[in-house]
């Protein structure tokens, strides 16, 4: 099939809550739930080796081929993506629009992907273009109250409503994308954040607010970041 008639990949950013029961025994916990449809879920469940809970976030695994793709993709899109142009801003809208742009530039430039790698590509440019990149599917469970991370190479632990405190398989390990992700909180809250006013306080468009640190002056493991979710 040619890549311009790829049917629009159906993706929902907000699919049904489930129904989650309190544990009184966290070691025999074990469960998975969507956040982003039908591409990303959470999995909590009780790991024996550090004897706690943890939090996996389970997205589409990429090979090296898709992911040198996806990454040629996001750096092109960046001069073309402008949500402005959008008239009607439904999220369906918004999506037909990056369909469009992804197929116009595999196009042009002569890469041709089948149509399960399309897929997985797409949810990638969506996650990143519309939300927060890798801290978007956390944004999206509704029971995760809190967000945290301290700096590079440390992984995000969240305030869960229902199984409190865990660590998650979120990290960022490069400052880059720590200081690039923090620079887009700024931007989606009306902010700007720099080395001159390296602290951040704001909210963001659905009222969780905001608190970050970006130089290894104030942190010695370089930006951090505390969302604390709107309910």
């Amino acid at each position: 099939m040619n890549i311009k008639n790829y049917p629009r990949v159906f993706i929902d950013f907000s699919p049904k809550i489930p129904s989650l029961k309190s544990v009184s025994n966290k070691s025999s916990l074990n469960i998975r739930y969507c956040l982003i449809a039908p591409f990303t879920f959470a999995h909590i469940y009780w790991n024996p080796l550090i004897s706690e809970l943890a939090y996996e976030i389970e997205e589409p695994i990429l090979n090296e081929e898709e992911i040198e793709i996806k990454d040629r993709m996001i750096e092109a899109m960046r001069d073309l993506i402008n949500f402005d142009s959008v008239i009607d801003k439904s999220m369906n809208s918004i999506l037909n629009y990056i369909d469009n742009k992804f197929k116009i530039l595999l196009i042009e430039l002569g890469i041709f992907v089948d149509y399960e790698s399309y897929k997985k590509i797409f949810y990638y440019l969506a996650r990143d273009f519309i939300g927060f990149n890798e801290v978007e599917p956390l944004l999206r469970d509704y029971y995760i109250e809190d967000i945290e991370c301290n700096g590079v190479g440390t992984p995000i632990y969240i305030v869960h409503r229902k199984y409190r405190n865990i660590k998650t398989n979120v990290k960022f390990d490069d400052v880059d994308k720590i200081s690039g992700f923090i620079e887009k909180l700024a931007q989606r809250s009306g902010k700007y954040i720099s080395y001159a006013n390296p602290i951040l306080d704001s909210t963001l468009p659905d009222g969780s607010r905001v608190n970050a640190t970006y130089t290894q002056d104030i942190s010695s493991r370089g930006p951090t970041f505390t969302i604390r979710k709107f309910t």
